[in-house]
């Protein structure tokens, strides 16, 4: 599913790359400032999740910085917001609530990370990049339909980006890139002795392929 989901990113990528060949002009040698705001939306799908619960469209808001290059690399730091989800959780027949026959819900709240950032450039002349991120998540997976003595469960797990980026003019670049936040398959979730209260174990690995645009300060 996930080598489609970033197929089509790129392949959305590709298609728009000619509409600003023409009209960019010489910019490979512009030097704007360091300082850059990315707004992204992809779709993706979260481990553990009941069928096709998982599945969601995902926006992304990023505040940057390229602080220091070195050849054709330019290593920074980033920190974003990301959308969230609700979804129902697979969990063992125990845990599932006898009265209602009903899944337990939860909500993926909306996440924050920090990454450190490399964007480096193919060749001197072509304002085609590749762009990789790698850093933390803080994530928190919360109980939506059932009372428990710990309904919210938060992580810091490893983050990791890969893509692509053309400069389509001096402020503006579009990108397509893979996310990955990892731990793992489930949410694990388990019921106390009482049967009244539910817990989490982790928040399982959550995937996507993004389009977007990063817009550079004068």
């Amino acid at each position: 599913m996930f080598n489609k989901v970033v197929s089509t990113c790129l392949l959305g990528l590709s298609f728009s790359l000619p509409a600003f060949a023409g009209t960019m002009g010489d910019i490979t040698n512009y030097k704007p400032s360091p300082f850059y705001i990315g707004a992204y939306g992809g779709y993706g799908a979260i481990d553990g999740a009941y069928k096709r619960d998982g599945n969601f469209a995902q926006g992304r808001l990023a505040f940057g910085a390229h602080i220091k290059q070195y050849k054709y690399w330019m290593f920074g730091g980033e920190v974003g917001v990301q959308s969230g989800n609700n979804m129902r959780l697979n969990a063992s027949p125990e845990v599932i609530d006898t009265e209602v026959d009903l899944l337990p819900q939860a909500t993926l709240k909306p996440l924050v990370d920090l990454l450190f950032t490399v964007k480096g450039q193919f060749t001197p002349n072509k304002p085609l990049f590749y762009l990789l991120k790698g850093g933390i998540a803080y994530r928190q997976l919360t109980l939506a339909d059932r009372t428990s003595s710990k309904d919210t469960l938060s992580k810091v797990n490893g983050e990791f980006q890969a893509g692509l980026g053309w400069t389509a003019s001096k402020h503006v670049m579009l990108t397509a890139f893979y996310q990955g936040i990892y731990e793992t398959s489930n949410a694990g979730v388990s019921v106390d002795a009482s049967g009244e209260n539910t817990f989490f174990a982790n928040i399982p690995t959550q995937q996507a392929g993004f389009l977007g645009i990063e817009y550079s300060f004068s």
